[in-house]
């Protein structure tokens, strides 16, 4: 009776503490960064919300949109760039199980569910190609830490863009790839 009581005890005491180390790894972190992707050059504040939630706010410049009905150009003028700014909160659901399954949570890496809003500014305000448009999309994306100071970003889902200025829009396929440089990783 003695050996059963401490044997489940023990065991109890070996899944209590592994429980304890996996909720502290999986624990999102708030992270400052410098991306460089398929929407241009940016800065990007992620915060931490919750132990599943995080957002992304960036400002940055790259291409600009031609947005008509049905029909959605990006056009990227290296010398003329358009600058951004995007809120996109993002809501992680599997990082517990890739703890469990030894994968490495480190700067938020796993994969979540998010919404994108973009506010693009034109390319050339001495042209009429490129105007202000809002973009907005509902993606799947994966999130995953390449060495200590390094992330990999990418999201696939679907979007409305909208003309500001004429009030055209489309849907479009919503595609992101960014890299990010780490500047401040902490933990709150």
């Amino acid at each position: 009776m003695k050996t059963t009581f401490l044997l489940t005890f023990f065991l109890g005491f070996v899944q209590f503490s592994i429980g304890q180390t996996v909720s502290a790894n999986t624990k999102l972190s708030s992270l400052i960064k410098i991306d460089l992707g398929l929407q241009g050059i940016g800065f990007t504040y992620e915060p931490r919300l919750s132990n599943k939630l995080t957002v992304d706010l960036s400002v940055g410049g790259g291409g600009g949109y031609d947005i008509a009905e049905g029909y959605l150009n990006y056009k990227l003028e290296l010398l003329k760039p358009a600058f951004y700014f995007s809120l996109t909160p993002k809501y992680f659901y599997n990082r517990k199980s890739r703890s469990l399954n030894g994968k490495n949570p480190f700067l938020n890496a796993g994969d979540y569910f998010g919404v994108r809003f973009k506010y693009v500014t034109p390319n050339d305000r001495q042209t009429d190609l490129t105007r202000n448009s809002i973009l907005t999309n509902i993606h799947w994306g994966i999130q995953r830490a390449i060495g200590s100071n390094w992330t990999f970003n990418s999201h696939f889902g679907v979007g409305y863009a909208q003309d500001i200025d004429y009030r055209f829009g489309t849907i479009y396929p919503a595609v992101d790839f960014k890299a990010s440089y780490i500047l401040t990783n902490s933990k709150k």
